[in-house]
C-alpha cells in the first residue's frame, strides 16, 4: 500500500463492531476480502465476499436465536463450527451438530498489525460437575487469506472429551454449474443410498433441481489441499489443513432449488464410526485451517 495515496487506512482495511439482526458482529475488510464474524454464535463467520463476489451459503433461516429444531435453526454461513458435544446426530441427548454454534463468545476482540487483522475470542462448554472446555479462537485475515486457529483447552482437573467439525459452506454465485472441485481423495464413500447412486458424479456441480435430495460423502485425503475454481467469476479458493488432525473430510452437496449449497467439512470423526477425542486435564490441542483466495 502506498500510504501517500491513502488518507485513512480504513479505505483499505478495517475491523468494526456492528449489530445486525440483533447479533453482535465484527465486520472485517482487508483489501478485496470481506468477512462477517458473529460474536453471539461462537465467532463463526456469517458471510465471505472476495472481489465483490459472494462465496458463502446463507440458508433461508438467516440469522436466528436457535430456539427451533436443527433444520429450522441452521443458518449455513461461511463457517458453522459443529461440536464440541456432538456432530450430526451422533449423541442422542445433544443438539444436532452440537451446542457450540449457539454459544456466545467471551472476551471477543480484534486488532490490526502490519496489515493483518486478527479476530479473537473464547467459547466455553462447561457444566456443574461436568466438563470445563474452552475453545480459544484466533482468526488471521490478510488481503487474500483467512487462517482459522483454534485451541481446545481442558481447564478441568479430569480427562474430558470433545469433537469438532468445520462446516465451510459455499453458495451462489461462487457456487454454480461451472465450479470446478478438486478433492485429492484416496477413498470416497457415500453416506446415504441416494449418494451411493450418484457417487460417479459427486464432484460435478449441476444447476438447482426442484425437489432434489442432498448428497453427503466421506473423503479420505492424500493431502489436506482442496481447490475450488469458478472461471465465470474468476475466483479460486484453496483450503489447507493437516489430515492427521482432520482424518475425515465430508462433502455436503445440496443441488436443491432454494437450498443450493456445497459444504466442505474437515472433521475429527465420521458419523458411522463416531469417536470423540480425549483430552487430559490442564492440557490443550490446537487445530488450523487456512483458506486462500485468488
Amino acid at each position: 500500500m502506498d500510504q501517500r495515496k491513502v488518507a485513512n487506512v480504513a479505505q483499505i482495511r478495517f475491523a468494526q463492531d456492528i449489530v445486525i439482526a440483533d447479533k453482535r458482529c465484527v465486520l472485517v475488510r482487508n483489501g478485496a476480502l470481506e468477512l462477517l464474524f458473529n460474536k453471539d454464535n461462537a465467532l463463526d463467520i456469517v458471510w465471505a465476499n472476495f472481489k465483490g463476489v459472494n462465496l458463502s451459503f446463507l440458508s433461508k433461516n438467516g440469522l436466528n436465536d436457535g430456539t427451533r429444531d436443527f433444520v429450522g435453526n441452521f443458518e449455513g454461513g461461511f463457517l458453522y463450527t459443529c461440536g464440541m458435544d456432538n456432530v450430526s446426530g451422533c449423541v442422542a441427548d445433544k443438539p444436532v451438530h452440537g451446542s457450540l454454534h449457539y454459544t456466545k463468545t467471551n472476551n471477543a476482540y480484534h486488532y490490526e498489525k502490519d496489515g493483518v487483522i486478527y479476530v479473537c475470542g473464547e467459547v466455553k462448554e462447561s457444566a456443574l460437575f461436568g466438563k470445563n472446555l474452552v475453545l480459544h479462537r484466533t482468526y488471521k485475515i490478510t488481503e487474500s487469506s483467512l487462517e482459522i486457529n483454534d485451541t481446545v483447552e481442558n481447564a478441568d482437573f479430569r480427562e474430558s472429551e470433545y469433537v469438532l467439525l468445520y462446516h465451510v459452506n459455499y453458495g451462489y454465485p461462487f457456487l454454480d454449474e461451472c465450479l470446478q472441485l478438486d478433492i485429492p481423495a484416496v477413498q470416497s464413500e457415500p453416506l446415504t443410498e441416494i449418494a451411493k447412486k450418484r457417487q460417479a458424479e459427486m464432484l460435478n456441480i449441476t444447476a438447482p433441481i426442484d425437489g432434489n435430495d442432498e448428497d453427503v460423502y466421506y473423503h479420505t485425503l492424500s493431502q489436506g489441499k482442496i481447490r475450488l475454481y469458478n472461471p465465470d467469476v474468476n475466483v479460486t479458493i484453496g483450503m489447507e489443513y493437516d489430515v492427521a488432525d482432520f482424518p475425515v473430510t465430508l462433502q455436503w452437496k445440496s443441488m436443491i432449488s432454494g437450498d443450493y449449497a456445497l459444504g466442505i467439512e474437515p472433521a475429527l470423526t465420521r458419523f458411522d464410526r463416531f469417536a470423540m477425542r480425549k483430552i487430559a486435564p490442564k492440557t490443550s490441542k490446537s487445530y488450523q485451517i487456512k483458506i486462500n483466495f485468488q
